[in-house]
């Protein structure tokens, strides 16, 4: 079992993010941590997908909130990292909205009011039951997920596809956030894909009983990022800048294992495209594209 899988209860405390009270406007804040660092130590597009996809639906929800909403599709974009130790808000707009979709921006600062992260998330009523029917929305004061060491800076003689084949074998380890969502890499193909198990435990549920949507995009965010790195060249870097995830059924989160097959579109010198799908057996979950620089 991953270090914390065991302890942690819920998606909020497993990522520090709290609401602030007050609305409108909706705000919440996350604080980083080397819990949600990846395989180079660094804090990656894939440790924000909770927060950004939790606030993207709030301002729909509250246009209505006797009916139960939820996020079909995020698209988000990033140009610079956030610092592993940062503290991070992010503020939400209803954009546009009828009485069954909406689409709502989102916008993730540091605390100095850079901007990091930006996107859109679309919003759909679904008339489902919750499993959690509190109607309060504050969290517990979250703690800074600092339990696990960031790892080491990889070895820049390794190529992308050496990389990978550690992580496979366990020479090298997979990060904390990927430990976090109970991942680990399975497969690299001589055709640059690489397909990666995640397990999907009650922890990630959101009120309604099924995989929070922000852990799905993680999951899928972390798996397009192991297939940048399966592609880089030795000595090179890269960033995840942009990605949009679409989700076609929920998860059910029993302890069963999901798994993310994802395969180079396009791979070039500065960007590379990376299209994601997660099934559980045969049955397509969901699916996501990724913009990768590789230029850093």
């Amino acid at each position: 079992m991953p270090p914390g899988a065991s302890t942690t209860t819920d998606p909020f405390a497993a990522f520090a993010i709290d609401r602030e009270p007050g609305y409108p406007p909706p705000a919440m804040t996350q604080l980083l941590g080397t819990g949600v660092t990846d395989h180079r130590g660094l804090v990656e597009l894939p440790a924000l997908a909770v927060l950004f996809d939790d606030l993207g639906g709030m301002p729909f929800y509250f246009a209505e909130p006797e009916t139960s909403s939820m996020q079909a599709r995020l698209s988000m974009s990033m140009l610079h990292r956030p610092e592993v130790h940062d503290r991070l808000r992010a503020t939400a707009e209803l954009a546009i909205s009828d009485p069954g979709y909406g689409s709502t921006t989102v916008q993730i600062t540091r605390a100095d009011g850079s901007v990091v992260c930006v996107g859109t998330a679309r919003n759909v009523r679904v008339g489902r039951p919750v499993v959690d029917g509190s109607d309060d929305l504050a969290l517990p004061e979250p703690v800074a997920p600092n339990s696990q060491p960031a790892v080491a800076p990889l070895d820049p003689a390794l190529s992308g596809a050496e990389v990978v084949a550690q992580l496979i074998d366990g020479t090298l380890p997979v990060g904390p956030i990927t430990e976090l969502l109970g991942g680990s890499v399975t497969r690299s193909d001589d055709d640059g894909s690489v397909a990666v198990e995640f397990t999907a435990a009650p922890w990630m549920a959101n009120l309604m009983g099924t995989m929070h949507g922000g852990v799905i995009a993680a999951m899928l965010a972390q798996a397009c990022s192991f297939d940048a790195q399966r592609n880089v060249r030795a000595g090179g870097g890269y960033q995840l800048i942009d990605f949009t995830c679409e989700f076609h059924r929920s998860p059910v989160v029993d302890g069963r294992s999901v798994r993310v097959e994802v395969t180079p579109v396009k791979l070039g010198r500065r960007l590379s495209i990376f299209d994601a799908r997660m099934y559980d057996g045969e049955q397509l979950l969901g699916r996501a594209t990724a913009d990768a620089r590789f230029d850093v």
